[in-house]
């Protein structure tokens, strides 16, 4: 995951736990449903005290009018039978019960008839209670079947109230109920207190109040905290933005320059320019940069040092081989064996140092040396006619030629190298008489030069070791006149130019080398 992401999602995350605890808690209107229930319920004994001890059908309506509007419940006063002595909402014009989702008080009789928009209509509510109603609908197939409660209308247009709480006041005992509104929107509370009028139970205050004004406070409320909510969130994203472009850029920059201090062949490149800025990260890429330069700086004197050496190390043995062979001139034939030693010993070191200063030297001269297209098909003709006038014991042809000029851009002298290397080390191994091939194949993109022979082979588990330095693997008596070394040069060449090489064994016997490289089109 990318840094953006994480910033973005940390962010977010730290808006969104509070306030979604806000949402989804449900205390606080469980606290408030708790009180209306203790409201109403003190309403009702008030009522009933009121009326203990008198005559209902005389009283029952004459208290509701003095009360008027000063109550917010709606009050029921019903007789020993049930019967509807008084209704606060068609007596006394007080508290109503508001049930339905766009008007405050559909039962009859009430008069206040103002439209309330409901806050649950609003695309940022539904918005913020996708979360909550999916955790419910997900929860709600764990819960147990719960019975079902009555609707909220269940009096209307009774004169006898026959409800449970209504027959638990009548039997002495406190009764509640709660009834849902239509469509659910709301449920009503009621809460029954029995009228006691000397020994015996005189009738009953019904006290009912829906619970829709809470729920909508709650809503707003909760509208409110999603409001906020949604914007913290934009603010989140907007920092986390800012703050991730000013890590992730110059990060995506210090990566490039990073992939671009060494190129496709491993050496190193110059530049590699440091990052402006006091803070940490243009701090690490001065780092890099003062590491880069002297990293540069001790591979080019490493590589000085040893073309120095070698160069200096060639001119103690040309002393050698030119006194060696002054010496054959006067010394006694039983001698002349130990000079023949002296003269073989030289002439190989001179043959190691000319290859190691070869291999020392390739970088710079496939950087420094004329790169152009080489036609290879016209380059392994004239090697295969060059091995025949040298009047090998091997045969060397160009088997299949293509006919046709195929590319490859690079130092013309640098790919007879590479050719010449490999040619020789196949002559080397194959057998008096035998054949050496070169082919060539050529795609779209890429052409391949293999070169294969009739020797005993590549040993098992060697196929990556010849092209390591100094390796070889050949008997004792002939590696005298080898330095191991030819075949690492022709890897050098190879990855110079953006190509590879590679040995493999031929199922018919024989070792087969290829040599890669892109090719040019013209």
């Amino acid at each position: 995951m990318k840094l953006t992401a994480r910033l973005l999602i940390f962010n977010i995350l730290l808006v969104v736990f509070p306030i979604g605890a806000v949402l989804f808690l449900g205390i606080y209107e469980k606290q408030l449903l708790d009180t209306q229930e203790r409201a109403m319920v003190q309403q009702g004994r008030i009522l009933a005290s009121a009326l203990e001890g008198k005559h209902l059908a005389n009283e029952a309506k004459m208290v509701l009018e003095r009360l008027g509007a000063r109550n917010d419940s709606r009050l029921r006063i019903v007789d020993a039978d049930g019967r509807l002595l008084a209704d606060s909402a068609t007596t006394g014009k007080g508290g109503t019960e508001p049930i339905s989702q766009e008007l405050a008080a559909p039962e009859e009789g009430d008069e206040t008839g103002a439209a309330v928009k409901y806050p649950e209509l609003s695309v940022i509510y539904q918005i913020g209670a996708f979360p909550a109603r999916v955790v419910r609908r997900t929860l709600g197939f764990l819960r147990p079947p719960q019975d079902s409660r009555e609707e909220a209308e269940y009096y209307i247009g009774r004169q006898i109230l026959d409800g449970p709480e209504i027959k638990a006041a009548l039997s002495g005992r406190y009764g509640a109920a709660t009834r849902i509104s239509e469509g659910q929107v709301s449920v009503t509370l009621y809460s029954a207190i029995p009228i006691r009028r000397e020994n015996h139970i005189a009738g009953a205050v019904l006290v009912s109040r829906s619970t829709f004004a809470i729920l909508s406070d709650l809503y707003r409320l909760r509208l409110s905290i999603m409001v906020i909510f949604l914007f913290s969130v934009a603010t989140a994203v907007i920092l986390s933005l800012f703050l991730a472009r000013s890590v992730t850029v110059p990060v995506g920059q210090l990566q490039k320059q990073a992939e671009s201090f060494l190129d496709e062949q491993g050496k190193l490149q110059e530049n590699f320019k440091p990052l402006e800025g006091k803070d940490e990260i243009a701090g690490l890429s001065r780092a890099l940069f003062t590491l880069s330069s002297r990293l540069r700086e001790r591979t080019h004197h490493l590589e000085d040092f040893m073309a120095d050496l070698v160069h200096e190390m060639k001119n103690p043995v040309a002393g050698i081989l030119s006194a060696a062979e002054l010496a054959s001139q006067s010394i006694s034939p039983e001698n002349k064996q130990f000079l023949d030693v002296i003269d073989s010993s030289a002439r190989r070191i001179q043959h190691l140092l000319d290859d190691l200063r070869e291999l020392i030297s390739i970088d710079v001269r496939l950087d420094k040396g004329q790169q152009e297209p080489v036609d290879i098909d016209g380059l392994l003709k004239a090697f295969a006619e060059t091995y025949r006038y040298r009047g090998e014991q091997v045969t060397v042809e160009y088997a299949a030629p293509l006919n046709q000029p195929v590319y490859v851009q690079a130092d013309p002298n640098r790919l007879s190298q590479a050719i010449t290397n490999l040619t020789d080390n196949a002559v080397s191994f194959s057998p008096p008489g035998g054949r050496v091939t070169l082919r060539l194949s050529a795609e779209h993109e890429r052409l391949a030069i293999t070169v294969s022979d009739e020797g005993p082979g590549i040993p098992e588990n060697a196929s990556e070791k010849i092209f390591f330095r100094w390796y070889t693997d050949r008997p004792i008596e002939e590696e005298a006149n080898y330095t191991g070394l030819g075949l690492a040069i022709v890897q050098g060449i190879a990855t110079g130019y953006g190509g590879k090489v590679y040995a493999q064994n031929a199922p018919e016997g024989g070792a087969v080398f290829t040599l890669e490289f892109p090719r040019k089109l013209i």
